[in-house]
């Protein structure tokens, strides 16, 4: 459901939606400034209201980010399928040396232009990764292949799951962190 607040004078428009599945309140400014809010079934209208006026401050300060940010460069995509064709390599590189201590099996993986994701993995054993992993440094892209490879195994952020991915990768905190400062948006 779409809507629209006022927070210091400014109208916000944000997009609120409910399911089952959602486990916390998730706020998200997407480049267009839009804000997304999701929440579990059981939160209120009222409760949002609340939490985005809480969040009011740093709602408007990625707002003013992203509308500086120059806009993105479209080109004839020769330039995108390069990027592809580059993460392809690499991945298919990677995967082949990173799953050999867990010998998982997937379907196939794609690489895409995700604008929120590094990667991710179906239910249907499918792997998908964002081009923009050939500008990581090595250690945060491996970090995302053991990531997902690792959902092969554990289709969830469990326990069990790190210490999968603590097999191959021990310091994964600090990589997670080191990833988290990354804006995907400006790569």
């Amino acid at each position: 459901m779409e809507s629209e607040l006022k927070i210091q004078g400014r109208t916000i428009k944000y997009i609120f939606n409910r399911h089952r599945r959602f486990r916390r309140l998730r706020l998200t400014i997407r480049r267009d400034t839009t804000v997304r809010v999701s929440a579990p079934l059981y939160i209120s209208q009222k409760m949002v209201l609340h939490f985005i006026n809480e969040h009011a401050d740093w709602i408007l300060k990625k707002q003013d980010y992203f509308k500086n940010l120059p806009a993105p460069v479209l080109d004839d995509g020769s330039e995108y399928k390069q990027y592809k064709a580059q993460a392809e390599e690499l991945v298919r590189n990677r995967i082949a040396v990173l799953n050999k201590n867990y010998a998982f099996k997937f379907r196939r993986f794609s690489i895409r232009n995700q604008s929120t994701r590094w990667g991710s993995c179906s239910r249907l054993k499918n792997l998908n990764f964002n081009y923009r992993l050939i500008f990581l440094p090595p250690e945060l892209s491996d970090y995302i292949i053991v990531h997902e490879l690792c959902h092969l195994g554990e289709m969830n952020h469990s326990a069990k799951f790190w210490q999968l991915v603590a097999k191959e990768k021990p310091g994964y905190l600090a990589l997670r962190r080191e990833l988290k400062k990354i804006n995907l948006s400006i790569i």
